[in-house]
């Protein structure tokens, strides 16, 4: 583990879709704490970054580009979750640019603890560089609802999803720190206000 960042406390927020990382991720910004947003970040970088998007049109054709020549994310999805080889491709090229500018975020940042919500924390090489992780967990009928409630989703999409995310059981093994939200928003308010008085005394 010899990866970690100098002086700075690095904490990995991971779970399922639908889980409720997002939310308690929310929750600490308004405590002030500096949250980085791996998953959105990533959408965004396909946008900005011109070398990866030519790199992801390369790996899996035009067909993903929509009428502006913009990689269209509803079509890359949909050949990502079509089978895990293509999930592995993607994850391949997209995650080591989106560690990259996570590294150089974190590094100019002024505080000390730096919070970095990903679902795919214990997928990639950058669990290396976490202190800590705290996993978000709830159940699958709850997550389904969420989703569906969310994202307008039927419940098929959701459940192909889920079945490319890491078992629920291996990521709570890996986990320092798990969070249940199975129960009220008011709930999931009180864990995360004792979870911030415990992050301000990690070393």
């Amino acid at each position: 583990m010899g990866n970690k960042v100098k002086g700075k406390v690095l904490i990995g927020i991971t779970g399922g879709i639908g889980s409720g990382k997002s939310e308690v991720c929310r929750m600490l910004s308004k405590k002030g704490y500096m949250v980085i947003f791996a998953d959105s970040l990533a959408k965004e970088l396909y946008k900005k970054d011109k070398k990866l998007s030519s790199t992801v049109v390369k790996a899996f054709g035009k067909g993903i580009l929509n009428y502006q020549g913009v990689i269209s994310l509803t079509k890359l999805r949909e050949l990502v979750f079509a089978n895990k080889k293509n999930f592995k491709k993607i994850n391949d090229i997209v995650h080591p640019v989106v560690i990259k500018h996570i590294l150089g975020s974190i590094k100019n940042s002024r505080q000390r603890v730096v919070i970095i919500e990903s679902a795919l924390v214990f997928d990639t090489a950058f669990w290396k560089y976490l202190d800590y992780v705290i996993m978000v967990y709830s159940n699958k009928k709850n997550r389904l609802q969420r989703i569906m409630l969310r994202d307008g989703a039927n419940r098929k999409e959701v459940e192909n999803i889920m079945r490319f995310q890491l078992d629920e059981k291996l990521k709570i093994e890996k986990s320092d720190f798990v969070i249940v939200n199975n129960k009220s928003i008011e709930d999931l308010e009180s864990d995360v206000e004792f979870f911030s008085k415990v992050l301000r005394v990690l070393r």
